[in-house]
């Protein structure tokens, strides 16, 4: 679950330096960020999903509605007004964040030889950087 926050905050760290309308990854980052409230336990709202994407309000209800349609998150309307809308993950959607992060841990591990560690693989590239 660190590795999957530390995930966020470089996207976040990549969006705030190139600007997110150069690298644009909606569906990957609300997949993150519900993947992180459900092991938070943390109900994830419609609206607030939307914002989380950082790309217009009606791109990112698309890219929800599209995700829904493949059964990765399932859309609920609250009891209460019905004008809130839950959104979550289903087995689907878990176990496709879950496999690709442990395609990426792989990945760094064996590029590396080292333990898929987030903040290894940063302090590394400073030091490779440094070295130059």
């Amino acid at each position: 679950m660190d590795a999957c926050r530390k995930l966020v905050t470089m996207r976040k760290a990549l969006g705030d330096t190139l600007g997110y309308r150069y690298c644009a990854s909606p569906v990957w980052d609300m997949l993150l960020e519900l993947y992180i409230a459900e092991r938070e336990e943390r109900v994830v709202y419609l609206w607030s999903l939307c914002s989380f994407a950082n790309v217009p309000f009606p791109t990112a209800c698309r890219k929800v509605y599209e995700m829904e349609k493949i059964g990765l998150v399932l859309c609920n309307a609250t009891d209460r007004d019905r004008r809130g809308i839950k959104v979550s993950l289903t087995e689907k959607g878990r176990g496709v964040v879950e496999s690709l992060l442990d395609r990426l841990a792989e990945i760094y591990k064996t590029n590396t030889g080292m333990r898929a560690d987030i903040p290894a693989l940063v302090s590394a590239d400073k030091r490779a950087k440094n070295a130059n």
